[in-house]
């Protein structure tokens, strides 16, 4: 009470309200002329609006914002009043606050935080002023007072920034204040003003910011520092997602030059050389905190944006970091065991990202080398062995998991490995052929006990697969990653799938018969069903086992060998109970194209002694019943939609979905297709079908047809009809004549080829017969063009002579609009054909319709090029009649008369007309003869269906035709008009009686 009674000015008797007082001191802010009145004035509100915030700021705001932009001198007042703003534009809810209060705390913060930025004068400008004051608490509350402002209403905070001149400067002029409060104020105002607003980044990044933030980060102690490293690369990372000109710009500043200094972090080196086991003797072992790991992840997500697949900047920053040695310290971080799953994790998607699609990247992967200490006493003299990084990152990937580690959080690793080994992969068939020669079996009977280090990478990957029953049951995703690498090495690459063919299980000296590592994981798959152990067990082998096969007859010979394989193939396509939904669609896909792809001449069971079961035993509905299941599951559309590789969220967790990996998804939606129409066809017709030899991809021609010549495996169709694959959906047919008796794939029509070309043959005579026509009426132009040089009279008879001409060009107009209608109807009459025979000729049409494209856009290009030249000589003709006309009127003033030499001259330009007429009459002659023959001809097509387009467009060309002539015969009017204006005795035309 003494507070109020104090600026009251009122009786002992009498009480003033919290509103009355916050009224008067409102007033007093606005009207007093003395600074130390307002200042006390403006103290009162401050204390005021901790407790009566909506009545300080309804009855105060408006004079306190114009106090701030009139009377700036003073630091106090200043401090004073840019508190009691920030106190009623916070959200927090005020101590003391009643609860009678009409408005939310959030409401009347918002509602004072847009007075604010919709003040007509811009006070926005005069706080940006204010960031260059040099006293602290002015500069300190200013930029807390922004900050607030910008969590109410950003956008609008953004724009104002935006127009004042100086506005942004001043904000990164924070970065460089040496009170840290400030700077890290600041720091966090930028980073909630450049999260989503490019222009904002841009001039933020061309301040020199990328200079300061990085030298903050140094001064704090690098990635091991404290939450302000993580705010400056947080800032970094703003400044340069999804801004192309920023990543250019840091690049060009040597930014990606700075980033390898971040990781360096001195992980122990022992974690490598054990197997990614820990040293029990390491006493100099780095502690990492949960600051230095978000530190670290932000760096590695920001290397990561820089060179995204698909932006234009990749290729260039991939070069940049591999030329500034990220790779290595990457590497060293990715095998640090001391380091946090999600940062090891992190560490070798990045690797993967630097290298994917980067021959030369690949290539410097490929030449790093690891030492590792071997295992065993760690006293002992024994040499440490430098092994390939691919190597020990496959170890990563299907090795057995350190102690102390939980399967869900080692789980992200294993996948970032295996993200690494299919961007080393991708698109380099050298490296695929490197790692299938390192495909040996094991050397001894239980091998999951032996050494990991002792083991190749394909011997490693070999050996999980085979030992299912313990890696399996420890870590289920060792088998299920090791399946994934595999298909990985196999897939579209016949060499190494010839060279995991070689491997065979069984010591012969020992008196074990080999058994093909193909038919031995058929059998591993047979066990881990009998077990029900866990489907992804089997789904790991079956999809490893289709990628396999896919365009690769003899590997489905060599499974055929071994006949249980399509018993348990049909046993588990057509269980009822105890077999998984996903186990029996993969078991269905499989089965599918070992019928598909059972193309080797010596098979154990040819397409005819498999079609019964599948017809009979299995049923092609319920095969694709089985198969369409599988595609339409939430698990297989789960993995079509992960990127290359990525089966976490890559910082802990095992999504529950993860059933298939992209190998397999990719490999199906490609011979889906393919395999629904194989599955359908008996083992005769699907040589027969187009479709089929399209949809096998160039396979259809394999039996029977691998000559001495061609690399194992190698599909060869010399002595057949070879399809050659094109980018349209429709094949290019080439037959060979040097065999004798070799039989089209596309069915019993031989000649239909030959009629189609004499046909089209005819269609090109015809166009060039177009070509031609407008080259006669150009000389005829030409002609008229030198009669009009010799006088009057042979003006006039040169536009008799025109008239004629296009009456004549008329008529051969009509006689095309009779072809057309002729064309459209025999089109019009294909219509009712069968789908089926549509198809049937749908390869050879394809090519006819390129062909007849080609054709008629040369004659488009032709007549638009004489469109052009006739309109030129149209403009030479009326400057021709233009001097004709001069010379009627020279004529009429001397009286002259037409001497007999001109008209001499005059009859021979009219027989030369004549003789052109007569000429251009036998070639319409001859155009219609050809155009008989087309018409008799074009019964032979059948299912060209897209030639009713090009017809279509004759049509209109013609008709263009039409409408020039029509205009040429209005202009040769006019001119006859314009002689007889000038006394020239001109007969009327049929077109002038008209």
């Amino acid at each position: 009470m003494d507070f109020f009674k104090r600026y009251g000015a009122i009786g002992p008797s009498q009480q003033q309200s919290p509103s009355e007082t916050i009224q008067r001191l409102a007033d007093r802010v606005e009207t007093s002329t003395l600074l130390e009145d307002k200042k006390a004035a403006v103290l009162g509100l401050k204390g005021l609006s901790r407790e009566y915030r909506k009545e300080t700021g309804e009855a105060a705001l408006l004079p306190l914002l114009k106090l701030l932009k009139e009377d700036n001198d003073d630091q106090n007042l200043l401090k004073a009043i840019l508190e009691t703003l920030i106190t009623l534009c916070t959200r927090d809810s005020p101590r003391g606050e009643t609860p009678n209060v009409g408005a939310t705390t959030s409401d009347v913060a918002s509602q004072f935080s847009q007075t604010i930025l919709d003040d007509g004068d811009d006070v926005i400008s005069t706080m940006l002023e204010l960031l260059g004051d040099a006293d602290f608490y002015v500069r300190y509350n200013t930029v807390q007072l922004l900050g607030t402002l910008h969590l109410h209403s950003g956008e609008e905070l953004q724009k104002r920034v935006l127009v004042s001149p100086m506005g942004v400067g001043r904000l990164v002029d924070l970065l460089s204040d040496q009170r840290d409060i400030i700077r890290n104020e600041g720091i966090q105002l930028l980073i909630a003003m450049t999260e989503t607003n490019a222009d904002i980044q841009k001039i933020v990044a061309f301040e020199n910011a990328f200079d300061r933030l990085l030298g903050i980060v140094d001064e704090e102690g690098g990635v091991r520092g404290n939450i302000v490293v993580q705010d400056c690369l947080q800032l970094l990372h703003n400044l340069l997602n999804y801004n192309v000109s920023n990543q250019n710009f840091f690049r060009e500043t040597s930014g990606v030059q700075r980033l390898p200094n971040l990781l360096i972090t001195d992980p122990s080196q022992t974690a490598a050389g054990r197997n990614g086991l820990p040293d029990a003797d390491a006493d100099d072992e780095i502690e990492w905190t949960v600051q230095h790991a978000r530190n670290m992840l932000v760096v590695l997500d920001v290397i990561r944006m820089l060179i995204q697949p698909g932006n234009t900047n990749t290729v260039s920053n991939q070069t940049a970091m591999q030329q500034c040695g990220t790779i290595p310290p990457l590497l060293q971080l990715a095998l640090a065991y001391e380091a946090p799953s999600s940062v090891r994790s992190q560490a070798l998607y990045a690797i993967g990202d630097i290298i994917r699609s980067h021959e030369a990247n690949q290539n410097l992967f490929q030449r790093i080398l690891i030492t590792t200490a071997p295992e065993g006493d760690a006293e002992s003299d024994a040499k440490p062995i430098p092994e390939p990084a691919i190597v020990i990152v496959i170890r990563l990937a299907v090795g057995k998991r350190p102690q102390g580690v939980a399967v869900n959080e080692y789980y992200i690793v294993r996948a970032a490995a295996a993200h690494l080994v299919q961007a080393y992969v991708g698109g380099n068939p050298d490296a695929q052929l490197a790692l299938a020669a390192t495909l040996t079996p094991p050397g001894d009977a239980g091998s999951a006990s032996e050494p990991e280090t002792h083991q190749s990478a394909g011997s490693l990957i070999v050996s999980v697969l085979l030992d299912w029953r313990e890696t399996g049951s420890e870590d289920v995703w060792r088998v299920w990653y090791a399946s994934m690498l595999l298909s990985t090495i196999l897939r579209d690459h016949i060499e190494c799938k010839e060279q995991a063919l070689k491997i065979t299980i069984g010591d012969i000296a020992q008196g074990e018969e080999p058994f093909p590592l193909l038919n031995e994981l058929m059998s591993q798959a047979r066990q881990a069903a009998q077990s029900e152990s866990d489907a992804r067990l089997s789904l790991a082998i079956f999809t490893l086992v289709c990628v396999w096969l896919v365009d690769f007859p003899r590997g489905v010979s060599t499974l055929l060998d071994e006949s249980s394989n399509v018993a348990f193939l049909v046993e588990q396509i057509n269980g009822s109970s105890g077999v998984n939904a996903l186990v029996q669609g993969a078991a269905a896909f499989l089965f599918g194209l070992v019928y598909q792809f059972d193309l080797e001449p010596e098979t154990p069971m040819s397409r005819e002694n498999l079609y019964p079961i599948l017809s009979k035993r299995v049923g092609a509905d319920q095969l694709l019943i089985r198969v369409q299941r599988l595609r339409d599951s939430k698990e297989f559309q789960y993995a079509v939609g992960l990127a290359s590789g990525t089966h976490s969220n890559a910082y802990g967790g095992i999504p529950i979905e993860v059933y298939f990996d992209n190998v397999f998804t990719d490999v199906f939606k490609k011979h889906y297709e393919g395999f629904r129409v194989a599955v359908r066809l008996g083992p005769g017709e699907a040589m027969a079908n187009p479709n089929y030899a399209y949809l096998q991809g160039g396979m259809a021609g394999y039996a029977g047809s691998v000559g001495s010549n061609s690399a194992p495996g190698t599909p060869s169709l010399a002595g057949a009809a070879s399809i050659s694959r094109a980018a349209s959906p429709a094949a290019t047919l080439t037959t060979s004549t040097s065999a004798p008796g070799a039989t089209s794939v596309y069915g019993p029509h031989p000649t239909e080829h030959m009629v189609a070309q004499s046909e089209f043959d005819a269609l090109n005579d015809k166009l060039a017969d177009q070509s031609s026509q407008i080259e006669a009426l150009k000389h005829e132009l030409e002609a008229a063009k030198a009669g009009s040089k010799i006088d009057l009279n042979d003006t006039s008879e040169q536009l008799a002579q025109e008239r004629e001409m296009r009456a004549q060009a008329e008529a051969e107009s009509a006689t095309y609009a009779a072809e057309v209608n002729v064309l459209r109807q025999e089109l019009s009459n294909m219509q009712t054909q069968s789908l089926e025979e549509t198809l049937a000729d749908d390869s050879t049409g394809a090519v006819k319709l390129t062909e007849l494209e080609s054709q008629l856009s040369e004659l488009k290009i032709k007549s638009e090029q004489d469109s052009s030249n006739w309109n030129t000589l149209r403009d030479e003709l009326q400057k021709k009649l233009a001097n004709a006309e001069k010379q009627v009127v020279k004529a009429a003033a001397a009286g002259r008369n037409t001497n007999k030499k001109k008209e001499q001259q005059q009859a021979t330009a009219i027989e030369s007309l004549k003789s052109d007429l007569k000429a251009k009459d036998d070639e319409i002659s001859k155009l219609n003869l050809l155009v008989e023959e087309l018409n008799e001809k074009v019964k032979a097509v059948d299912g060209v269906e897209e030639l009713k387009e090009k017809i279509a467009g004759l049509e209109k060309e013609q008709e263009d035709l039409l409408v020039y002539l029509a205009d040429q015969d209005q202009q040769s009017k006019e001119y006859r008009d314009m002689l007889r204006k000038h006394g020239e005795d001109i007969p009327l035309s049929d077109d002038d009686d008209e």
